[in-house]
């Protein structure tokens, strides 16, 4: 077997682990393979693995009630649990996708990805804590298989560090001083998520740029037609852009305003913002 195959097959085994601790526990004894190692996979995986008892909903839930009342803070964050879990499995994706790329792309996606379960080991025990185990309620795929309609790995740095996480830096610059007003503890968990994704996305913005000037593609009009075809229709509305935190992750001007903008109908992936009404 070679070293590529390999290193494909760690992290095969790290997207079918169950839990956030099984997945940290391998990512732990994984490195980056050598430079432009190369692999092919037949195929990917059609769903992460998930603990027994974690049930799949049909629909995430729109709609919530204050985060100052108590269940819907709790299944709040156990929504947030399960996208945090999503992330370690997104990033690894990313890895598995990148046969050919540089080694320190492997390097900085597995250090999100570690990243990552740490984030939803903090938020498990906060809803262990609460009464409100993982499982508790249903989980739902949508960013996975929103990760999986990427063609390609340019598509896949757009799709997720650079509109799923950076919708999640929209979302958490808002929520952030409303939860820790609540409950001092879990805000400081979303704070804690809120820094580490300003990174995570200027990593995604930084390899985005690398991946279009391999191809001699100019990196906003590849972001722009990317955001377009996967999201028509779903451009940030319920929140206003986190336009701090998207520039400290390397977003530039342009780009926001493609965000900002009606944009022609393309292709739709069907990926909520989980989020609470009220607050």
């Amino acid at each position: 077997m070679s070293a590529g195959m390999s290193y494909a097959d760690d992290l095969l085994a790290v997207i079918a682990a169950e839990t956030s601790s099984d997945k940290a526990l391998l990512l732990e004894r994984i490195g980056p393979p050598s430079e432009r190692a190369s692999w092919t996979l037949d195929a990917l995986p059609s769903r992460p693995g998930r603990a027994v008892g974690m049930t799949e909903a049909a629909e995430p839930p729109r709609r919530r009630r204050s985060l100052a009342h108590a269940p819907s803070r709790a299944r709040f964050l156990h929504a947030i649990h399960h996208i945090e879990l999503s992330a370690i499995d997104l990033a690894t994706l990313l890895c598995l996708r990148a046969s050919g790329a540089p080694a320190d792309l492997h390097r900085d996606f597995l250090a999100i990805a570690r990243e990552e379960a740490v984030h939803a080991g903090l938020l498990e025990s906060w809803l262990n804590a609460h009464a409100c185990p993982p499982g508790t309620f249903p989980i739902h795929h949508k960013l996975w298989d929103a990760a999986l309609a990427a063609r390609d790995l340019g598509e896949q740095l757009v799709v997720v560090p650079r509109y799923l996480e950076a919708r999640g830096l929209d979302v958490s610059a808002e929520l952030a001083p409303r939860l820790s007003a609540i409950d001092a503890e879990a805000g400081a968990i979303i704070e804690r998520i809120y820094r580490d994704e300003i990174r995570h996305v200027a990593i995604g913005t930084r390899w985005h740029a690398w991946w279009c000037a391999e191809y001699r593609l100019d990196p906003c009009a590849h972001f722009a037609d990317t955001v377009r075809w996967h999201f028509s229709g779903q451009l940030p509305s319920a929140f206003a852009l986190d336009r701090a935190g998207r520039q400290q992750a390397g977003f530039s001007a342009s780009e926001l305003a493609v965000l900002e903008q009606p944009a022609p109908e393309g292709r739709r992936s069907g990926v909520p913002v989980e989020s609470p009404a009220g607050g």
